[in-house]
């Protein structure tokens, strides 16, 4: 919810985690530390705020009726569709 507000402006409420995924590919990093991250994808709800460009990450903020959304990688597309639906949380069991 904090990412959110930082990256948009926008105020939400989560309502249910939709996935869990540990990503495929230690990072290491110039000092010599390895890292593994951990992706956890949460539907959220907006309560408040204005969506708009609130940090330096992002260049565009928008909202998009789900028959028009703009080209989005299928990693984005598969957490949309988890979204949606109201099954169990996924959780990806194949990552080494």
């Amino acid at each position: 919810m904090r990412e959110v507000y930082e990256e948009t402006a926008v105020r939400c409420v989560a309502e249910r985690i939709v996935l869990v995924q540990t990503l495929t590919r230690p990072v290491t990093y110039p000092n010599g530390d390895r890292c593994q991250f951990m992706d956890v994808c949460l539907r959220c709800r907006a309560v408040g705020g204005e969506a708009r460009v609130h940090d330096d990450e992002s260049l565009e903020v928008g909202w998009f009726p789900l028959d028009t959304l703009p080209e989005l990688q299928e990693f984005a597309l598969f957490r949309i569709k988890q979204a949606l639906n109201d099954g169990p949380t996924w959780f990806d069991t194949t990552a080494a």
